[in-house]
């Protein structure tokens, strides 16, 4: 009970003449109030509060307990409940034939007259007994006929004593919920500390990794280029000496091979450069006539060994755009529908606008690209579920690099696969839009 509160319980009690006012609270061990019988159950009293006339410094004793069973006149009093008991004289309380309580918690031999007040919280559903929460004790040494008024005032007193109890459990209840919740977002907290330390360690090594690694690519590929450079180079020189067919043939194979690891090196540096933000992009006028006949003539000579025709639709005069990733993305699509169309079929390149976007697309007869593999192709290394089926497939960084290089136009590059009836193969398009 609070301070302010206790001052007014005395001050009531010296108003109504009484002896001794005190107050018992119950702390139930399993027991539920929908069993309330006249079976009395196990539970813990506390006196929370205990006045008396004439007592030494007017101030409640310090905190008792005992259990229910262990006084008889407190277990009358609950059996009672929400009835009050009142006793106006001692014949009275010996007619109810109660021994002496084990502690003497009312004591019962100097006691005259009662009024035992259940403090009762009574739940808004129907069929449901009330809790018992506790009892307000008033007392006197001298026998008296307890008025209306009297039992009225020990009822609004109970009333009040029982909201304060409520909001007094309440509030520790909230409190402790407070505390608990706390400690959890305290430990929260370190553990997310913790966390966001190691992750900032973390990507610190990935950075540490990752300048390792674009620095072993930029030597590596340095160290690979020149020596092929010159590969190719020793290789024309020996075509340009040599007559023989057979020789010549192998020359052509070795000279095929040396072009795609150039080309691999080529990639590989394109895409660290993309990566560090140090490949330099320059709009400008692009005439598309001589970048497509220049096209057709690199391209000419495999397909036709492959059997394959090239058609180019041109609906442009010319492009803004950088000429060199421009370049690169034709030649590296153009590449890939060689690589996986079909023989004696065609592959299209159409170059025309929409709106407000250039657009570009490549379209070939060749195996199905799956939906749920058509995110993946544009993945670096990535081989797709039909390359395993194609010699020479590569290396799987062509696509990767195409990406990279339309998103740096500020363009997007999408994939489709559609079924050709009466046939085995699909058309596969490739469509890169740009702003004009």
């Amino acid at each position: 009970m609070n301070d302010i509160f206790d001052d007014d319980i005395a001050t009531t009690a010296q108003i109504l003449k009484l002896d001794r006012v005190f107050i018992l609270r119950f702390k139930y061990d399993n027991f539920s109030p929908q069993d309330n019988t006249q079976l009395i159950p196990s539970a813990e009293v506390e006196i929370i509060y205990d006045w008396q006339l004439n007592f030494q410094n007017n101030t409640k004793k310090a905190i008792l307990s005992y259990q229910l069973s262990e006084s008889a006149l407190t277990c009358y009093g609950w059996q009672k409940a929400p009835n009050f008991v009142k006793i106006s004289s001692k014949k009275q309380l010996d007619n109810l034939k109660i021994d002496n309580d084990i502690l003497d918690i009312f004591d019962i031999q100097k006691l005259e007259s009662l009024l035992i007040i259940p403090l009762i919280f009574q739940r808004n559903i129907s069929n449901y007994t009330p809790l018992i929460m506790g009892l307000l004790v008033m007392q006197n040494k001298k026998p008296r006929r307890w008025q209306i008024g009297d039992i009225e005032t020990g009822k609004w007193m109970a009333k009040q004593i029982t909201t304060a109890l409520i909001n007094q459990q309440t509030v520790a209840k909230v409190q402790s919920l407070v505390d608990e919740r706390t400690t959890q977002l305290k430990v929260s907290l370190d553990v997310q500390a913790k966390l966001g330390q190691k992750m900032r360690g973390h990507i610190e090594e990935l950075k540490r990794l990752n300048k390792i690694k674009d620095e072993f690519i930029s030597s590596l590929s340095d160290a690979l280029k020149t020596p092929l450079s010159n590969m190719k180079m020793g290789i024309k020189m020996l075509k340009l000496v040599n007559k023989n067919d057979s020789i010549i043939r192998y020359l052509d194979i070795i000279e095929d091979e040396c072009e795609k690891e150039i080309n691999l090196v080529n990639n590989l540096l394109t895409l660290q450069e993309l990566e560090s933000n140090k490949l330099n992009f320059e709009s400008q006028k692009i005439y598309l006539k001589p970048l497509l006949d220049e096209l057709y003539n690199f391209f000419s000579q495999e397909l036709h060994y492959k059997e394959i025709n090239l058609i180019i639709e041109n609906k442009q005069d010319y492009l803004y755009t950088d000429l060199n990733s421009l370049s690169l993305i034709l030649k590296e699509l153009l590449r890939n529908a060689s690589k996986f169309s079909a023989s004696q079929s065609d592959i299209t390149l159409q170059i025309y606008s929409q709106k407000s976007d250039n657009i570009i697309t490549i379209s070939n007869y060749g195996c199905t690209i799956e939906p749920e593999e058509q995110p993946l192709i544009f993945q670096p290394f990535y081989q797709g579920k039909s390359v395993a089926n194609v010699t020479n497939s590569g290396t799987g960084l062509g696509l990767a690099l195409i990406k990279s290089l339309v998103q740096n136009l500020n363009g997007i590059i999408t994939v489709s696969s559609i079924f050709v009836p009466q046939s085995n193969y699909h058309f596969n398009t490739f469509t890169l839009k740009f702003p004009m």
